[in-house]
């Protein structure tokens, strides 16, 4: 049997679809979260069955990717039955979705997701008024589904004719019109009625060109239904005596002069424990596992019985010096998950984007793209997809294509070993500064789009502040092994093949035959050379650090393990990432820097060309050609960026940092004034003249 969970966003749709299939889908207080269905099985005494988790939706009229989604999976499996998830704290308006599907003549049952013990009702007398079985449940709990998985053995699930709406002649006029063909009954009936209040969804299902809204019977219609769902709330005994989500907090949170400083705080806060505290604690402890333990013990075990100098090099160079680099990262990474997680199923991020909204309208966005801007802070790839839930075209390429921009987690080694290398204590501040360049330059990035090949329609933003939830140890650790276990997929997989890949075109040359630096160049060392000369203007350029970029588009980690190898650091050292950032600073290495080329460099590594597997994905979302319009804009704007970071640095060692900023403000003003003289002079104003009573031009 396949079971569709089916309800409005926020309900718990997807902690019930964990529960049930012990699966570990993403969950949040977010519209959105779920942009496609989730596929799972399991059993209940040895039979089989099927769950599919929908993305939320308020009714069966589509108005974003997510729940069109919804709505045809619905539509193209009229056999599986339907366990409608609602909330009790916002009854009346789950309630209307439920009508709909039982207007459409789905077999159902209710679960009632007890989300705030304080309101309560009349759960049998909901049950007999709706005529379809209904039961409250604790989506987190898995004791309190065992009667909701009793409900599926026994296939308990109903029709319900109670809800039908009040014939209308003008409908049925309509009807007449239309072709009924292999339509059913009921779904005919219903898509009809959609039809008529302008449904473009429906008039498309129908082969009906489209009509002036009925505002009319549109208006009737959902005072019709409402009349049903109160005379439902009142015959049960619901009372809810609070605004749903409203709390204290919020007078500080939603504050239009505290929301953003507040937001910047939370962040440091964030960065402070993953970058510097907790973080780099748990990532010094198992660096010292991996290089004192397991990397010593098995090159002596490998030395002991092989012979092969460049295999035990491969090994103790290409493998613990590349992969144990990056997994030496992990606790950081799980970190920074496991607070976005915090701040998205706290209730956090959707009072963000409330905040944002106004802000980001201006620049051809919405607050539906806070979520995805804010994905991006953990990974791009993710956060790419969740653009789908933008209901405008345009704003959906924007936003897919800023994604990027965002430091994903993957840059963190980048920073934390060559920042840390030049500026000490003071890299926290780099790393912020880091972050928010990247905010700043997606921001005007999408305003130039905006103004100019991709302006956004008028878009609709709806959303609900959920209540302040308290974080569970459950979820933050079913977030922490989850974000461990990809990670760790990652790099047992992709990651360790390029290490070795590396390694490989480090110490072999195009005939294949094993170098040393004294006898000759490798592979990576001529391709190094050759592309390195473009790099020389932003102070970074040899060939080490163009082949640890190129390593970089495969996945942002390597970079700093392509650095160990191309460097020579000894990975069985008892301090290795401070051998890696003191190498940096050494005139002889490979890969060295100055101050001025480290910072240019950082900067050209948060904005230049994401990985292969972003880039895939955006090609999936946003078609070829703007996919390949986000890789050369994102490498145009970090070779721009990085020179001029790299040149105000070095300005600012010469001449001093007052002298410098008295500079930058000067040329703004003086671009500002002539970009106001040629605005003035193409866009004149007029009036009419009292004296001609013609249009005269007032400059």
């Amino acid at each position: 049997m396949k079971i569709l969970l089916v309800g409005n966003p926020n309900t718990g749709k997807s902690t019930l679809f964990n529960t049930i299939t012990n699966s570990d889908t993403h969950t949040g207080n977010w519209h959105g979260v779920t942009v496609d269905e989730a596929v799972a099985k399991f059993k209940i005494n040895n039979k089989e069955y099927e769950m599919v988790d929908l993305p939320g939706l308020y009714s069966l009229s589509p108005n974003s990717f997510e729940e069109k989604v919804s709505v045809d999976y619905i539509l193209n499996n009229k056999n599986s039955p339907i366990c409608f998830v609602c909330s009790n704290i916002s009854l009346k308006r789950n309630l209307l979705l439920l009508l709909e599907l039982l207007q459409l003549n789905r077999k159902v049952i209710v679960c009632v997701n007890q989300m705030d013990k304080t309101i309560n009702f009349n759960l049998k007398k909901l049950q007999k008024l709706v005529n379809v079985p209904a039961i409250l449940v604790n989506a987190k709990d898995k004791k309190s589904v065992e009667p909701l998985k009793q409900l599926f053995e026994t296939n308990a699930f109903q029709f319900s004719n109670s809800f039908y709406l009040q014939k209308n002649l003008e409908l049925e006029n309509f009807k007449n019109t239309i072709k009924r063909g292999n339509v059913d009954i009921n779904e005919y009936n219903f898509f009809c009625q959609k039809a008529y209040c302008g449904d473009e969804y429906y008039l498309n299902k129908l082969n009906v060109k489209k009509i002036k809204l009925k505002q009319n019977y549109l208006t009737s219609q959902m005072q019709e239904k409402y009349k049903i769902i109160d005379n439902l709330l009142k015959n049960c005994d619901y009372k809810q005596s609070k605004v749903v989500g409203k709390s204290a907090i919020d007078k500080f949170v939603l504050n239009k002069f505290l929301c953003i400083p507040i937001f910047l705080l939370i962040m440091s806060v964030i960065f402070y424990l993953t970058f510097f505290s907790v973080g780099q604690y748990f990532s010094n402890l198992l660096r010292w596992f991996l290089q004192e333990k397991i990397g010593t013990i098995t090159v002596k075990f490998l030395s002991s019985h092989i012979s092969v100098d460049w295999l035990i090099e491969l090994v103790r160079v290409g493998i613990f010096g590349g992969v144990g680099t990056i997994i030496s990262f992990l606790p950081q990474v799980v970190l920074l998950f496991v607070f976005l997680s915090i701040l998205e199923n706290s209730g956090y991020i959707s009072r963000l984007a409330f905040c944002l909204d106004d802000t980001l309208k201006v620049v051809g966005l919405s607050g539906k793209s806070v979520y995805t801007l804010l994905m991006g802070f953990g990974c791009s790839t993710t956060a790419c997809l969740t653009a789908r839930n933008m209901t405008d075209k345009n704003a959906k390429i924007k936003t897919a294509m800023l994604a990027p921009y965002m430091s994903c987690s993957a840059k963190l080694p980048v920073y934390a070993v060559i920042g840390g290398a030049f500026f000490g204590a003071g890299n926290i501040i780099i790393i912020i500064l880091l972050y928010i360049l990247g905010v700043i330059l997606a921001i005007l990035i999408s305003l130039f789009f905006e103004k100019s090949y991709l302006k956004s329609s008028e878009q609709t933003f709806l959303m609900e502040f959920p209540s302040y939830q308290k974080i569970s140890l459950n979820s933050t650790i079913k977030v922490a092994l989850q974000s461990s276990k990809n990670f760790l997929v990652r790099i047992g997989s992709l990651l360790f093949a390029l290490s070795i890949v590396v390694w490989f075109l480090e110490n072999f040359n195009f005939s294949f035959q094993y170098i040393t630096p004294i006898n000759g160049k490798s592979m990576l060392q001529n391709i190094g050379e050759f592309i390195c000369p473009i790099f020389i203007p932003l102070g970074f350029s040899s060939w080490g650090t163009s082949s640890a970029l190129l390593a970089g588009l495969v996945a942002k980690e390597t970079i700093i393990s392509a650095i160990a190898i191309f460097n020579n650091v000894n990975t069985q050292s008892d301090n290795f990432m401070e051998n890696v950032s003191n190498s940096l600073t050494l005139p002889l290495s490979t890969v060295f820097f100055t101050p001025a080329s480290a910072l240019s460099f950082m900067v050209f590594c948060l904005l230049y060309s994401p990985c292969i597997a972003t880039i895939s994905v955006l090609r999936k979302e946003i078609g070829k050609k703007w996919t390949f319009i986000s890789i050369i804009l994102q490498f145009l704007i970090a070779y721009a960026t990085s020179l001029i970071v790299y040149l105000v640095f070095r300005l600012s060692e010469m001449y001093g940092i007052f002298s410098v900023c008295v500079c930058i403000i000067l040329l703004l003003i003086v671009c500002y004034s002539l970009f106001m003289a040629v605005y003035k002079k193409k866009h004149k104003t007029f009036k009419t003249c009292a004296n001609c009573n013609k249009n005269c031009c007032f400059k």
